[in-house]
């Protein structure tokens, strides 16, 4: 089984090529989509889509799929990487029969004294040891069913629904560093994320990603009233402890 690595960046050229020499042991084809205005060097081993950025993280993403030839696809962020013990759960991942894609933990440490939902304490790595695990699917087939949807917090899980196809939890660990400087971004993510909600009143997540941002900036009083939003329209565990936890933070 074939697998492409893929990699969207703005000018982080740098970062990419670090990322490309860590999965270089398990990635047969490399599709790198930069967004941002400068050019990077080419040498003909992977595969440079110029996309212009105009504020959604799945249509650049899509459209580096459609240049991968492999048979499965794993997708890296520039401020994330990969261990060697990580890497080698790749090759057996894609060898498992009747399985389409693979939820791993995006695993984003904290910056020292910030308290977050769901942080906890992880295996040191790096000096740090309290992050926040996150599921998503980063490994999966090279299949044009299967597709990012949504402008920020970009996800597949609808596509593979729809297309019946099976994805299982896994202990592959990437490790986050975004939210070490979330502090700069976080303002432009937020309005990213009302603008999602805005466009997509109906999806399950909309809401929660409002709260997260919101309460990433201080708004906290705008936090709980989206998770809020979110609990009374699904009534589900996913929106009622962020909530929760928000509530306390309020009575602080």
């Amino acid at each position: 089984m074939s697998t492409a690595l893929l990699i969207m960046c703005k000018d982080e050229f740098i970062k990419v090529k670090n990322i490309i020499k860590s999965c270089e042991s398990v990635v047969d084809e490399v599709v790198v989509v930069v967004t941002g205005e400068r050019k990077v060097k080419e040498s003909g081993d992977y595969k440079v889509l110029y996309y212009p950025w105009h504020d959604c993280y799945s249509s650049p993403l899509n459209a580096g799929l459609r240049l991968a030839e492999s048979d499965w696809i794993f997708r890296m962020d520039t401020d994330e990487e990969i261990d060697s013990k990580n890497i080698e759960k790749i090759s057996r991942a894609v060898k498992m029969k009747g399985i389409d894609a693979f939820v791993v933990k995006q695993r984003g440490y904290l910056p020292v004294g910030r308290d977050e939902f769901g942080v906890k304490k992880v295996p040191a790595y790096k000096g740090y040891d309290f992050a926040v695990d996150d599921g998503c699917i980063r490994l999966f087939r090279n299949d044009p069913r299967i597709f990012f949807e949504f402008n920020t917090h970009e996800t597949l899980y609808n596509s593979l629904d729809r297309g019946g196809f099976k994805y299982i939890k896994t202990d592959l660990v990437i490790h986050h560093w975004g939210k070490l400087n979330m502090k700069d971004k976080a303002p432009y993510y937020y309005e990213l994320a009302k603008d999602r909600l805005r466009r997509y009143p109906e999806e399950y997540q909309s809401y929660y990603y409002v709260g997260v941002s919101a309460e990433f900036i201080g708004k906290i009083e705008e936090s709980y009233q989206a998770f809020k939003s979110g609990y009374e329209k699904y009534n589900t565990e996913y929106y009622r402890l962020p909530m929760d936890f928000l509530n306390n933070k309020r009575r602080k």
